[in-house]
């Protein structure tokens, strides 16, 4: 999933023998203690990694995770690197709410012209609809103002300057 996230080729994000230049880690100097990740974190900072083979024995033991904690952790991948999914839910939601209440409230109003008669539950569905829809939208807002006070907290730079020109 990190690999995916960070768009590097590494096999093993989870690998705690890793060395680092100092100017690739000062960056994220004030992040280190609030992730998991450490190497997802410098490379999201703009470092360059590169991966070498080491020769591990196999574990003689039971795994200590199980799959409770993997899917702990893959949602702490998700929370701390890519807080798109709840503006992606928000927006998803807020959609097609509106397109359904859209499309309820001309249903009822075609039953309205076609038979004289008023279709109250269909109109409150519509109603309900469009509610929904605009609390989706909320929710990719908020979503949004999460990521921001997220990215402020751990202190992460936006970007970093290698070296200035001229």
């Amino acid at each position: 999933m990190l690999r995916g996230f960070t768009n590097v080729d590494i096999a093993d994000f989870g690998c705690a023998f890793n060395a680092y230049r100092r100017s690739a880690i000062e960056p994220v100097l004030g992040s280190i203690g609030k992730q998991k990740f450490t190497k997802a974190l410098v490379l999201s900072a703009g470092a360059s990694v590169v991966e070498v083979d080491l020769d591990h024995r196999a574990r003689e033991d039971q795994s200590r995770y199980s799959p409770f904690r993997l899917v702990r952790l893959s949602l702490h991948v998700l929370a701390g690197f890519w807080p798109q999914p709840i503006q992606w839910a928000g927006i998803l939601i807020g959609t097609s709410s509106c397109l359904l209440s859209l499309a309820a409230a001309i249903w009822g109003g075609v039953i309205w012209i076609a038979s004289g008669d008023f279709p109250g539950q269909i109109f409150l569905a519509a109603l309900v609809l469009g509610v929904l829809g605009i609390q989706g939208f909320i929710l990719a807002l908020v979503g949004e103002y999460l990521g921001r006070i997220q990215r402020d907290v751990e202190g992460r730079p936006l970007y970093t300057v290698e070296r200035e020109l001229g």
